[in-house]
């Protein structure tokens, strides 16, 4: 009996997952539950389409070791591979780079945890992914997304693409028509897009509806988001001990936490004081050696 093969090129390899994305992402319309399987083979796709682009530099490229090629890299290595200058020296902006590696999280979460999707949440995440995708194919590898899904697939998930648009319009509008201020309404850290409202303590992204703690720096007082706070305790003088930290100078600070806003300038400021408190303590050493 003849054996059956399928073999598949790198590039090929990320069409199939590319196709199966977008029927996953079409019947999600009816089982909302197909949206975890189109994202995983979403990010697949992106993938393996980066691997295509280092291999088409040199086959040995897409291993993390290239002297025992075993081991293919992961996204985040081809990405650093791909905008090393001794390599391809390509720049991927940081706000693309930023929704790859949430993708890649994304992806980690349905398969290693528990994990949990709003429609208006994967509709964003496939949206962003998808285009990004079609974008890298046909600026880099010279295929078009026409070229990769049939008509009446790449038509259906243009669709997904005009539903996102309006649900962006909606949360949008929604902001404007409730007076709410453009201040209060930041970058959302799940969608990217400028839609978190935190005014009146709701914290929440009116677009992908994903909730976020936020919190006042004790710096400087201005919220942000809990997340984007820094610990700064390290550059204290500290010693651990049995799982204790003792703070033997705190140069003047309190709570050892800061905003992006504060956390160079803190460190800075302490980094000063240290270096100043070094000067006096050897002028004074000098001035009991004189007297």
């Amino acid at each position: 009996m003849e054996t059956k093969k399928h073999k598949l090129s790198l590039l090929e390899n990320s069409h199939a997952f590319m196709a199966e994305a977008a029927s996953k992402a079409l019947a999600a319309r009816h089982n909302v539950q197909q949206w975890q399987f189109a994202l995983l083979n979403l990010v697949q796709a992106v993938e393996l389409s980066l691997k295509e682009l280092l291999r088409r530099e040199h086959h040995l490229l897409i291993f993390d070791n290239i002297d025992s090629p075993k081991n293919t890299i992961s996204i985040k290595q081809a990405l650093c591979r791909i905008e090393n200058a001794n390599i391809l020296g390509l720049i991927i902006p940081e706000e693309e780079k930023r929704k790859i590696k949430h993708a890649v999280d994304i992806r980690n979460k349905i398969t290693h945890f528990e994990f949990e999707v709003s429609e208006e949440f994967a509709m964003v995440k496939f949206s962003e992914i998808f285009a990004f995708l079609v974008y890298f194919q046909g600026r880099f590898l010279k295929v078009e997304v026409e070229d990769i899904l049939p008509g009446d697939l790449l038509e259906s998930v243009m669709e997904i693409e005009k539903c996102f648009t309006e649900l962006r319009h909606k949360a949008l509008k929604r902001i404007k028509e409730e007076g709410l201020s453009p201040d209060l309404a930041w970058r959302c850290l799940n969608c990217g897009e400028d839609t978190f409202i935190v005014e009146d303590g709701r914290n929440i992204c009116f677009l992908c509806r994903k909730t976020e703690e936020v919190v006042e720096c004790p710096q400087c007082g201005e919220l942000c988001f809990e997340d984007d706070m820094e610990s700064f305790l390290e550059d204290l003088d500290t010693d651990y001990d049995e799982g204790r930290t003792y703070i033997h100078n705190n140069y003047g600070y309190s709570e050892f936490k800061a905003c992006p806003n504060c956390i160079d300038g803190i460190k800075a400021d302490i980094e000063h004081q240290r270096v100043n408190d070094y000067y006096d303590f050897m002028e004074m050493q000098e001035w009991h050696r004189n007297r």
